[in-house]
């Protein structure tokens, strides 16, 4: 396995877990279910956790991948943005989740409003994940999305 298969197999955790965990939280509110609150807590922190591996191969994916016929440097750089935003985004929902289980005994009130703040940040960051992947799948999957560039070898001859 090198840096681009590991990277590709890794990001399809967070971008699963994150929109997982925001439902399982929204469903614990609304059912007022502290350890179903937990449990979505502790998913956020394995999102973010998910998410370290793949950003730091990210690069090395992007070395590989670069110079191979069909592949645009615009969507490489394109996806890279977004998925920087997304990343930090994780990383706070990880660490407001941490935050928030260490304090889920000691400050009720506290936490009470932590989880609302973590479940509207589980939402933001699950759409930025979302549209990172959708980014990055335009890089070597065009046939996917209308609006990626064709390849050079799929492009109709005049």
């Amino acid at each position: 396995m090198n840096a681009a298969h590991l990277h590709i197999t890794l990001v399809h955790l967070p971008v699963v877990l994150t929109p997982t965990a925001a439902l399982l939280l929204a469903f614990a509110l609304s059912r007022r279910q502290s350890t179903t609150s937990t449990v979505a807590l502790a998913l956020f922190v394995a999102a973010t956790l998910s998410c370290v591996p793949a950003f730091l191969l990210g690069e090395g994916a992007e070395e590989i991948i670069e110079h191979l016929p069909g592949v645009s440097e615009d969507l490489i750089e394109e996806h890279e943005e977004v998925a920087d935003i997304a990343f930090w985004l994780s990383v706070a929902l990880g660490i407001g989740s941490l935050f928030l289980l260490a304090l889920r005994r000691r400050a009720q009130n506290l936490y009470d409003t932590g989880v609302k703040i973590i479940l509207l940040l589980g939402v933001i960051t699950s759409g930025a994940l979302a549209y990172a992947a959708y980014q990055g799948g335009k890089i070597r999957h065009p046939e996917a999305y209308s609006d990626a560039p064709a390849s050079p070898e799929h492009e109709e001859k005049d």
